[in-house]
């Protein structure tokens, strides 16, 4: 463990224990302490920073059975930031996470309804921009701009092969473009600069017209892609697979950067929608018309084909307003410990939370999302800005730009120019690129305007 060596860790300078309990500590503490621990010591943010750490914390927090808890978005009173809020709390102002300045997306903000080992994508489409930030430690980074597009649905998914997150974007390309559907990549922490790229293969003709589809069908339900075994999957609407009823899902690999076709389940793909269940691409069904719903794995993406995993009595000790009414009844994860009897979560767009214990074959009603500052209320967007929590220390890599700004010698410019009357920070853009890249930065933007 930790790299097999069995050096003591310094305890307070008077006593010491070997590497592996004192890691077997750790790993039983909760983000916010393993955080005050980095500070404590060199040695000890060392063996807390690394890689290995990670992971073995990421594993120990998935074989947990705890309840789940979940993350939501909220414009802030003013209307001019975003806040993240956990569900746990009831408090009006307990629960705060921690504050995107300047995203002002409201209620069209969307956001992946579970976390990619630990990150967390958010897309504002107003600024337009995305955010990838850990809900655990409140790490965020802003990616840089992208192509403005309005027809355009994105997904995080992780390059296994690298060990490299990636934000894919699929989009409607300007009028006249001689490639219509286009796509895009960004790594994060990646070793060729802060821009998003094509793949090499850009989007073949073959898939054109089934991306075409899945982008009008993602933007008009408010879901994004679904990242499991190393590909991202849109679904494919069914006026689509009528035209070609072999293929219902989209996909693209990550480490690859191909798109590809999965197979169609044996049923009609109308009123479904796709999730990740332990470690699996699922599809359920919404059958709300008899009380059910059905969840489908695929198996493989050969020939494997899909079989039937759980079938859920909604009104199972859940009252009918609970389940049957809401306009949307959607699974969005599973959580406890590892393998198939991971328990699922089930959101609706009344904010109600329900598990489904796949052992015991009971549905429960586990929390409530408390209401918050909305400017439009609908059903259909109330899913969007809602995920699940999960404890990660999984660390989110900065854009070039933010750890410029970030150095301490920036920092001083910056509250410098804040002090200086607007002509004369207009002029200063001409000093260096560093300086017109901290002026033109939106958040010095804002701060000026305070």
């Amino acid at each position: 463990m930790m790299g097999n060596k069995r050096r003591a860790v310094a305890s307070g300078g008077a006593h010491s224990l070997p590497e592996e309990m004192m890691t077997e500590v750790f790993l039983r503490l909760p983000v916010k302490s393993i955080l005050r621990f980095r500070a404590v010591c060199r040695s000890w943010n060392a063996v807390l920073s690394s890689e290995e750490f990670c992971c073995l914390h990421m594993a120990k927090v998935g074989s947990k059975s705890a309840p789940p808890n979940l993350f939501f978005t909220s414009q802030t009173a003013g209307f001019d930031a975003t806040a993240v809020y956990s569900s746990s709390s009831s408090g009006p102002d307990d629960g705060l996470l921690f504050t995107l300045d300047g995203v002002r997306g409201g209620d069209f903000i969307h956001m992946t309804p579970a976390p990619c080992r630990g990150l967390t994508l958010l897309h504002d489409p107003f600024a337009p921009a995305y955010y990838v930030f850990n809900a655990s430690t409140r790490a965020v980074t802003r990616l840089p701009p992208c192509h403005n597009a309005l027809c355009v649905t994105a997904g995080l998914g992780f390059d296994a092969r690298r060990k490299k997150y990636k934000v894919v974007r699929l989009f409607l390309g300007d009028f006249g473009d001689k490639q219509h559907i286009k796509c895009e990549t960004y790594t994060l922490g990646g070793d060729h600069g802060d821009y998003w790229k094509p793949p090499a293969a850009g989007v073949p003709f073959r898939f054109c017209r089934a991306a075409q589809a899945t982008i009008s069908h993602a933007r008009h339900n408010k879901v994004l892609p679904v990242f499991a075994n190393g590909f991202l999957h849109w679904l494919i609407p069914p006026s689509f697979v009528v035209e070609r009823p072999r293929a219902a899902i989209l996909s693209f690999s990550v480490t690859d950067e191909i798109f590809s076709w999965v197979q169609s389940p044996p049923f009609e793909v109308s009123g479904v929608h796709l999730v990740e269940l332990a470690g699996h691409l699922c599809m359920v069904r919404d059958l709300r018309h008899v009380g059910m719903l059905e969840t489908w794995k695929l198996n493989g993406y050969g020939s494997g084909g899909w079989s039937l995993e759980h079938r859920i009595d909604l009104l199972q000790h859940i009252s009918r307003h609970d389940v049957i009414e809401p306009e949307i009844v959607r699974v969005i994860g599973s959580v406890g410990s590892c393998g198939s009897t991971k328990r699922i979560v089930i959101a609706t767009s009344k904010c109600k939370v329900i598990i489904y214990d796949p052992v015991s074959h009971t549905v429960e009603t586990a929390t409530a999302i408390r209401e918050t500052h909305s400017s439009y209320q609908a059903e259909k967007l109330a899913l969007s800005s809602v995920s699940l929590f999960q404890e990660s220390l999984v660390p989110v890599h900065q854009t070039n730009k933010e750890r410029a700004l970030s150095v301490p010698l920036a920092k001083a410019t910056r509250e410098i120019l804040l002090r200086l009357p607007a002509d004369c920070t207009m002029r200063c853009k001409l000093v260096s690129k560093q300086w017109l890249s901290l002026i033109e930065d939106n958040s010095f933007m804002r701060s000026s305007l305070t």
